[in-house]
């Protein structure tokens, strides 16, 4: 029988701001321009939620070449000055950074883009939320590792979490700690069939609308929507 569920972590790219797009087409204008000999754009259709090293590591593997010295330090700091300047916040993102159950941003991306991310949308307001990004762990997702670490700091059992994730590698991640997940599919990157592929992954739920959060949180963890009130004192 499952333990009453009492923390509340999210994904970042896809889940808080809608950078995943962005991210995708810098990845794939750059490599391109290396990796001459593949189809870059089909080699990676189905690879969001993926670190980005990784995924530069594959295409070097399909196209048989090495990786550019410095090819993934300007890939970093050209998708990340990109999202700063362009991307948007989830639309009614607010609804989940007022959720007085969210206790930790949980992210594969890097940590000066998390930092970005997290200011523009407002968790950083926040005085009670963990970030952290995939340079805190050796394994980033879909190893569980980033989301034990979570668990870890925030003192709780990861089977009293509840994950929202976007990718079916951050919802593999999530299982794999031993944690709860829900599928969000607002994200404008979001594939056709993508809440499909999510529920065979093992979710509890999908939802595509961050107005549909209150009452999926109350019917899956008898949540009540009460916002987040800070105790910061203001000066």
């Amino acid at each position: 029988m499952h333990k009453p569920l009492t923390t509340l972590i999210s994904d970042c790219d896809g889940v808080l701001i809608d950078s995943e797009v962005i991210a995708f087409q810098v990845l794939i204008e750059q490599a391109s321009s290396v990796f001459t000999n593949i189809d870059v754009g089909a080699q990676l259709s189905h690879s969001f939620g993926q670190k980005t090293e990784s995924l530069v590591q594959q295409l070097a593997n399909v196209s048989q070449q090495a990786i550019p010295e410095g090819f993934l330090k300007n890939l970093r700091n050209l998708t990340d000055a990109q999202i700063m300047q362009t991307a948007q916040p989830i639309q009614g993102v607010e609804i989940l950074i007022n959720q007085t159950r969210l206790k930790a941003v949980v992210s594969n991306s890097g940590t000066a883009r998390v930092q970005a991310a997290t200011t523009l949308v407002g968790v950083l307001q926040r005085d009670d939320v963990l970030i952290l990004s995939a340079d805190e762990v050796r394994a980033p997702k879909p190893a569980p590792d980033l989301y034990l670490l979570a668990a870890q700091r925030l003192s709780v059992l990861a089977e009293q979490c509840l994950v929202i994730e976007d990718s079916i590698s951050g919802i593999v991640a999530a299982k794999a700690a031993g944690m709860r997940v829900i599928g969000f599919t607002g994200g404008a990157h979001i594939p056709a069939g993508h809440d499909l592929a999510m529920r065979a992954a093992g979710v509890c739920a999908v939802f595509g609308s961050m107005q549909e959060l209150p009452q999926l949180l109350q019917e899956i963890a008898g949540w009540d929507s009460t916002p987040f009130k800070s105790t910061r004192q203001e000066h």
